[in-house]
């Protein structure tokens, strides 16, 4: 019985002797792990906030202050905006126009894409700031901080509206951009499938494309080499419809080879309306083509009010009623070609300018296809328009034409160009009554003074921006014959 005794004592011993051995391997285990585990994990930094606070799945850095911004459609690397391997993609574009970024010195390079104004129907992105430049039309393959790889008809840039992605202007989709406030320059973008619809619009935010709204001295937007297409406004209240590519309730909006074409409106302007005495436009080298609209007036441009100076700008084949040009605006017309649809019995041009209004018009091409309506209807016997001579027309309303016009009632055979320019032949007309001269064009562009414009010498302002080298090419840039130029947007060049 000893024997057995001692032995039961020296196996518990022995086995109390294992347990603690073995808790205290497993003890040792457990340290082991946890210290290998803390060797191999990397503490993450918590994000930093941004100017990103909507759509974003991810925090972004943003650089700030940065004299360049590259963009493209999906974005690069850290997409902190400093390169093209870094470059921000559509989101973060977005909330650099948008957020409180300063880029009145900083110029923004976009590549080749499709970059959609916004995740949800509705209106476009709102900008209140200055911005240098924004510049489209780079390769997707440009590396650093290169922008020498750039064709803007190669590598299309497209600001767009098409949320729903079924390639066109309709419900579900938003609008582009409200500028509220700030001096702005865009070159070689398009602009595509805006949309506004009556329940998203405002009396104050109402556009489907570029909207417009701030004071002439601090709101303008600048478009170089750009083409606005395919956007549409469904709005029916007749003080916020139309104006489907471009929407001036106050403020100024420059077009400097831009092709506005086959946007859509309900009524008011095809594709552009100003709707305040506030509101202006320059155009140069443009083209208004395919834009209609379903109500009434101003089937190219409906300027409500306002004031609008055009040089070497063409507005054909668009549809509707209330003329290709129409409103109580004021309205120089130089060196245009300006053709009201065969179906319109508005015609070309209706005007009807009143107190405080200025409307000057030389050297322009007057068409209207419809054979019973007017190339120029000045409307009402309490307006007035002034004709500066050589001007070619078909028929008039209400206005006596300069001596030095050219009335030609029969239809005037032309060709619209690839380019958009309406190559007419002069030949047609044997011997008009005069030519102008480039000094005279330019001295009644220099007059050209409304009253009412918030601009003072808007014509001065007008001939400063474009130069007056442009007031003797035509729209292709063919130089004319600066003592012999030819009526409208198109110039034979012809001898003395």
């Amino acid at each position: 019985d000893y024997s057995y005794l001692m032995y039961k004592l020296k196996r518990n011993k022995m086995r109390n002797s294992l347990f603690i051995i073995s808790k205290l391997c497993m003890l040792a285990f457990i340290i082991l792990l946890a210290q290998g585990c803390q060797e191999n994990y990397e503490m993450i930094d918590p994000p930093m906030m941004t100017d990103y606070d909507d759509d974003l799945d991810e925090e972004v850095i943003m650089q700030k202050g940065l004299e360049s911004y590259f963009v493209t459609q999906f974005g690069e690397g850290e997409m902190d905006g400093s390169s093209w391997e870094q470059a921000l993609d559509v989101a973060g574009f977005r909330k650099l126009l948008s957020g409180s970024v300063d880029l009145s010195k900083s110029t923004i390079y976009m590549s080749q894409g499709k970059y959609v104004m916004s995740e949800e129907s509705g209106l476009g992105v709102i900008v209140r700031k200055n911005v240098k430049a924004i510049k489209g039309g780079y390769s997707q393959f440009s590396e650093g901080t290169d922008v020498s790889a750039r064709n803007i008809d190669t590598y299309v840039t497209v600001i767009s509206g098409d949320v729903n992605g079924n390639k066109q202007a309709d419900a579900g989709d938003c609008g582009l951009l409200l500028v509220k406030k700030g001096i702005i320059a865009i070159e070689g973008v398009t602009f595509q499938y805006g949309y506004v619809s009556e329940a998203d619009a405002s009396t104050t935010e109402c556009g489907s494309g570029i909207y417009v709204s701030g004071s002439t001295g601090d709101t303008s937007v600048e478009l170089t080499n750009c083409v606005i297409r395919d956007c549409k406004s469904t709005v029916t209240t007749s003080l916020k419809q139309g104006g489907a590519a471009v929407f001036i309730l106050s403020g100024q909006v420059r077009l400097n080879n831009v092709k506005l074409l086959d946007n859509t409106s309900v009524g008011r302007g095809g594709a552009v309306r100003c709707n305040s005495k506030t509101a202006v436009a320059l155009m140069n080298n443009s083209l208004l083509k395919g834009n209609s609209h379903s109500g009434s007036w101003g089937n190219g441009i409906q300027m409500s009010e306002g004031h609008i100076c055009m040089n070497n700008t063409t507005i054909i084949e668009n549809e509707g009623t209330g003329a290709a040009l129409n409103g109580g605006g004021s309205f120089l017309l130089v060196n245009s070609t300006i053709v009201g649809n065969a179906s319109d019995s508005h015609g070309a041009v209706r005007c009807e300018t009143g107190i405080g209004g200025d409307t000057k018009f030389i050297n322009n091409l007057l068409i209207a296809e419809n054979p019973s309506a007017p190339s120029f209807n000045l409307n009402g016997s309490s307006f007035e328009a002034f004709s500066k001579g050589y001007n070619v027309y078909q028929r008039v309303t209400g206005i006596t034409m300069s001596p030095l016009d050219t009335a030609y009632p029969n239809a005037v055979n032309g060709t619209l160009n690839e380019e958009g320019v309406y190559i007419w032949d002069i030949n047609q007309l044997g011997s008009v009554k005069g030519y102008a001269t480039k000094q005279a064009v330019i001295e009644v562009a220099k007059s050209f003074n409304p009253v009412a414009s918030p601009i003072v010498n808007l014509g001065e302002v007008f001939v400063e921006w474009v130069g007056e080298d442009a007031f003797g090419v035509d729209q292709r840039g063919a130089t004319r014959n600066a003592n012999k130029m030819q009526a409208g947007a198109y110039d034979a060049v012809l001898p003395n």
